[in-house]
């Protein structure tokens, strides 16, 4: 496997409190049911205090980046 196919290797740190995040959930999902994109996802939270973040991208060529909006 490629690295640009690789999970996120470094968990982010958490904004609130620094600590290192957990992976809590990843997988795929469509952007709209049935008819929308489908994206692969990461989301992390945090130990410590609960805060969380989600990393998404559109193939496994793409970068991960958090979502907008």
């Amino acid at each position: 496997m490629s690295a640009e196919n690789d999970p996120i290797t470094d968990p982010p740190a958490c904004s609130g409190c620094g600590t290192e995040m957990e992976l809590a959930a990843e997988g795929t999902m469509k952007t709209v049911p049935v008819i929308g994109d489908e994206v692969e996802f990461q989301q992390f939270s945090c130990p410590r205090c609960g805060q969380g973040t989600r990393f998404e991208r559109s193939g496994p060529d793409d970068e991960w980046s958090r979502p907008v909006g």
